[in-house]
């Protein structure tokens, strides 16, 4: 059912469409037809602030009690320390002239007209107070009803190119009818809401428009532009309102809920648009019930996040498009899992995002930009997968996230930069390092247990594994390696470490390298033998291209996991590793079926 108000105004923008050219064409011609006739009062001289303030003291003094905003801006003066602004002194000097003249009429006592008749005091007065509502005494009428004009505007210049969209029983009319809807039931002034409705109308109707499939399923998404209208508007009218109690006001700060409230609205939209169309009743809740719906709580969560959280720079970290994909994400996973936002409404899911940002935001960098939003979104996807398994107490603890835990040791190993005596001095760049993301993660989801300590909080075998192939991969190569083929050595590892804990097993002193993991031993045969030969030599020629190097190391390590995997195997295996290496060297091609054979037999022992 359309409100009063949203009926209003769509019928005021179909008549407009119809009647604004014929009416603009008539003000002109009454203009030029008829004279103007001004009466001009002789009103007295502007005041100051002084003489404003000891008018309303004195004889002003009944004017206070009808005015709230006239009667605090006096109060604000009277507190120890307290200014008033010079837009607050502007409006008290007003309130000053139109009281005192309102005074000056009622006497008799004001003014003459241009011909030099006398105005009468009813005259005056109803000349001076004609307005909608008196100075400071605005009633708080809906929004909808404050802008409907601005609407109306919008709408002529956005329905002129969309013809017969506001018919009312049109997909277009019945979607701005949603939004119209959802304001008319927001009972917000001017100074809380600011131009957020007219930037949510716009955005609104731009979305639709660039998304004209949705159209198909038009209740559905005109209940979807309700709720998300409601959830901004409310959410943001009260951080407004937090920012400005006790008057202290930050403008700038005003200005930045106000952006990121419009950017968060136009990211649930288009992302929320194919999910609500697919299955409406969970994702939109119980009809009627605007904060129950996952949409809602998934939009005041990601609202919080850029705005919570002080110690980052939202600007720099979230775009628009990453914004659309932690969105995509979070309503992906509170559709799988809605008991984390039920009960605990978005605290759950806002304080996990709130954590991931807080620890992984350190490595999105100008040399690793835009990282953070596809890290949350990878979280949370996986997350949705196995709720249970990566994040078992979802109320509180969220530092505890598994996937969390992982990705934070993962970045913190791959970003290190290298030592000077390193031999391999390569970066990785942001898709080096989301190429190596999943492969934690898929590892981490299929056995949680192997990034699992004793303390259960940190992945000290997920470190001990990275950082043993870092290690080697820094010693070893040099800048024949790629980083694209250094991310494929490194997810062969992690996949590795995942199929055979025995990996991390550290070698005896008698077995070189002393001390290091069976898996960094490996790498270490593997990466010696291929680097030793200068780059003209035929041995560098064949095996240090990308693909034959990562399938020396992913057919080595898959040889070594199916076998007694043991710290006494490394020697026989570097053995065959450097044999195979050796009849390259003296002019035969590299055979993969030959190095595998050879492998399964140094190691059937």
């Amino acid at each position: 059912m359309v409100s009063d108000s949203a009926a209003l105004v769509l019928f005021a923008i179909r008549s407009a469409l119809k009647l604004g050219q014929q009416l603009r064409l008539a003000y002109v011609e009454n203009t030029k037809r008829h004279e103007l006739v001004l009466p001009l009062p002789n009103f007295f001289s502007s005041p100051d602030v002084v003489s404003a303030t000891n008018y309303f003291a004195g004889p002003g003094a009944r004017h206070v009690a009808a005015s709230a905003r006239l009667a605090a801006m006096l109060n604000k003066q009277k507190q120890p320390g307290q200014v008033l602004i010079e837009a607050e002194q502007a409006e008290l000097c007003a309130f000053h002239a139109e009281f005192f003249n309102v005074d000056l009429a009622l006497s008799g006592r004001l003014g003459q007209a241009s011909d030099g008749s006398s105005l009468s005091a009813d005259e005056l007065n109803a000349l001076i107070t004609i307005r909608q509502w008196r100075r400071g005494t605005d009633p708080n009428p809906p929004v909808v009803q404050r802008l409907a004009g601005t609407f109306v505007e919008i709408g002529i210049d956005y329905f002129l190119n969309v013809p017969g969209a506001l018919n009312k029983n049109s997909s277009h009319g019945k979607v701005v009818a949603g939004f119209l809807d959802a304001l008319s039931g927001i009972n917000l002034t001017e100074e809380q809401l600011r131009d957020l409705p007219v930037r949510l109308f716009a955005a609104s109707v731009e979305t639709i428009s660039a998304h004209p499939e949705w159209m198909t399923g038009d209740t559905q998404v005109q209940e979807l532009v309700k709720v998300a209208t409601q959830a901004v508007c409310t959410n943001t009218a009260r951080r407004l309102q937090q920012l400005q109690a006790g008057g202290n006001s930050d403008l700038v700060k005003e200005q930045r809920v106000l952006d990121w409230a419009e950017l968060v609205f136009r990211s649930v939209l288009s992302s929320a648009g194919q999910l609500v169309l697919a299955e409406p009743k969970r994702f939109l809740g119980v009809p009627g019930d605007a904060e129950g719906a996952l949409v809602t709580q998934v939009g005041h969560a990601v609202l919080g996040l850029v705005l919570d959280q002080d110690k980052l720079d939202s600007q720099r970290l979230f775009s628009t498009k990453g914004l659309g994909k932690i969105i995509q994400a979070a309503l992906s996973v509170a559709g799988e899992h809605p008991e984390i936002l039920i009960g605990s409404k978005d605290s759950a899911l806002q304080t996990l995002l709130g954590e991931i940002a807080q620890q992984l935001s350190q490595y999105d960098t100008p040399l690793t930009p835009d990282l953070l939003p596809e890290l949350v979104r990878i979280i949370l996807s996986k997350t949705g997968e196995h709720l249970a398994l990566l994040w078992p107490d979802f109320s509180n603890e969220p530092e505890n996230h598994l996937l969390l835990s992982a990705v934070g040791a993962t970045l913190q190993i791959l970003t290190r930069p290298p030592d000077a005596k390193a031999k391999w001095r390569s970066q990785f760049s942001r898709d080096n390092l989301l190429a190596v993301i999943p492969a934690v993660v898929n590892e981490v989801a299929a056995n949680p247990n192997w990034v699992l300590s004793k303390a259960g909080k940190e992945p000290d075998n997920l470190r001990a594994a990275l950082s043993a192939a870092m290690t080697v991969l820094r010693n070893r190569a040099d800048q024949r390696l790629s980083p694209s083929t250094a991310v494929e050595i490194l997810t062969e590892t992690i996949r590795a470490v995942g199929l055979r804990q025995e990996f991390l097993a550290q070698l005896p002193q008698s077995i070189p390298p002393a001390g290091q993991p069976i898996i960094a031993a490996a790498l270490d045969a593997v990466l010696a033998a291929a680097f030793n030969h200068p780059p003209e030599t035929a041995a560098a020629w064949q095996l240090l291209r990308p693909g034959a190097l990562t399938a020396m190391v992913r057919c080595g390590l898959q040889q070594l996991a199916k076998s007694r995997l043991r710290p006494e195997l490394i020697p026989a295996f570097a053995t065959a590793l450097q044999n195979q290496i050796d009849t390259i060297a003296e002019g035969k091609p590299w055979d993969p079926a030959a190095y595998e054979t050879a492998l399964l037999a140094a190691l059937a022992v």
